[in-house]
C-alpha cells in the first residue's frame, strides 16, 4: 500500500495563503519521503494568530518559494495518488482546491482520504477525533509542542491511518468516492463531493475478529454509561471489543437504543431517560459473561 499524508499551515485566513506544507510518502508500511516545504503566501501577508499557533513568520518564507514552484516539487507524491489528512475534507483538500484555480493550475487527478471522517466512523465513541486523541488510541507518541508543524503532523496522520488498516480492512471501493476528477473545476462540486462524505460502514470490516452473526450483540445499537471495574478507563477498549462483536456503538440514548450498559456513578438524567424509554440495560456481570472470550484473546 502507497499513499501520500499531507498537512497545511497558513498565514492568515486566506484559503490560498499557504506558508507550510509536509508531505509524508508511505510504501508497505514506512515513510520513503518526508519533507517540509515553505511556501510564500500572496504578498507574504501574515496574521499575528496563525503565527502564533506555528511560529511561522513573513521572514520566514520572504525568499520562499510560491506555491507553483512548489507544486512542480510535490505534484509527483499527489497526483494519481492516494492522499490522506486528517479533517482534509474541509480543510487540506478545498486548500488545494483553491490554489490549483488561484494560480490557475490544471486540477489534477487524485484520491483523497479524510482520517477524520474515517475515525468518525470506525470509532464513534470518541469523545474528540482530533489528531492527538487517535494517536494516543493507537498508542503512538504525540507531542503537542511539534503538533501544528506540518511535516510532523502528515507523518502523524499517515501513522494513524496506517494503524486503522493493521486493525480494520478498508474496501477499496470506498476510494472513488473521494475521487477528484479532472473535470471537478468549481468550487461547488468539490463541496459536493468532500464536505458530508462519510466512508460507508459496510465498507468496513475488522481484519482479526470478525462481526459474527449468532453473537448477543449482533446489529444491537448500544449505549455505554457509568465505569467499569474490568475496563479502568479503558472504555475504548470495551467499546472495541463490542464493536468486534457486531454492536453498533452509539454516544448518545435514544428511542432507538436496544440496550445500556450500565457501570458505577453513572449518571441520573441517564438512568432517566433509560426509564422513560423503556430500555433494557446490562450491568458489568452480566457483560463480562458474554464478551469473556474476547477479553482472554
Amino acid at each position: 500500500m502507497r499513499f501520500t499524508a499531507i498537512d497545511f499551515e497558513k498565514a492568515n485566513n486566506n484559503s490560498c495563503s499557504v506558508c507550510s506544507i509536509g508531505i509524508a510518502v508511505f510504501e508497505n508500511g514506512s515513510i520513503i519521503h518526508s519533507q517540509n516545504y515553505l511556501v510564500q503566501p500572496p504578498d507574504n501577508e501574515y496574521l499575528a494568530l496563525h503565527t502564533l499557533i506555528h511560529g511561522i513568520t513573513a521572514e520566514d518564507t520572504c525568499n520562499a518559494p510560491a506555491f507553483p514552484e512548489v507544486w512542480n516539487s510535490i505534484q509527483k507524491y499527489i497526483e494519481g495518488e492516494t492522499v490522506v489528512a486528517h479533517n482534509g475534507c474541509t480543510v487540506e483538500f478545498p486548500i488545494l482546491e483553491s490554489l490549483f484555480h488561484f494560480y490557475r493550475i490544471s486540477v489534477p487527478e487524485y484520491s483523497g482520504i479524510c482520517t477524520l471522517q474515517l475515525s468518525q466512523q470506525l470509532f464513534p465513541y470518541l469523545n474528540n477525533h482530533k489528531l492527538s486523541t487517535l494517536a494516543e488510541l493507537f498508542s503512538l507518541i504525540f507531542s503537542e509542542n511539534l503538533h501544528h508543524n506540518a511535516l510532523y503532523d502528515a507523518e502523524v496522520c499517515g501513522l494513524i491511518f496506517l494503524k486503522m488498516n493493521q486493525f480494520f480492512k478498508l474496501n477499496s471501493s470506498c476510494t472513488p468516492d473521494h475521487n477528484i476528477r479532472k473535470e471537478s473545476s468549481n468550487k461547488d462540486f468539490f463541496t459536493d463531493t468532500f464536505s458530508s462524505k462519510k466512508i460507508d460502514s459496510s465498507l468496513i470490516y475488522p481484519t482479526e475478529k470478525p462481526k459474527y452473526e449468532n453473537h448477543y450483540f449482533y446489529s444491537k445499537k448500544v449505549v455505554i454509561t457509568g465505569e467499569f471495574s474490568a475496563f479502568p478507563k479503558q472504555r475504548n477498549k470495551l467499546a472495541q471489543i463490542l464493536f468486534d462483536c457486531g454492536a453498533d456503538i452509539n454516544t448518545a440514548i435514544s428511542k432507538n437504543t436496544d440496550l445500556v450498559l450500565v457501570g458505577n456513578g453513572a449518571g441520573p438524567k441517564k438512568l432517566e431517560k433509560i426509564t422513560s424509554l423503556n430500555i433494557a440495560v446490562m450491568n458489568e456481570d452480566e457483560l463480562l459473561v458474554l464478551i469473556r472470550d474476547y477479553i482472554t484473546e
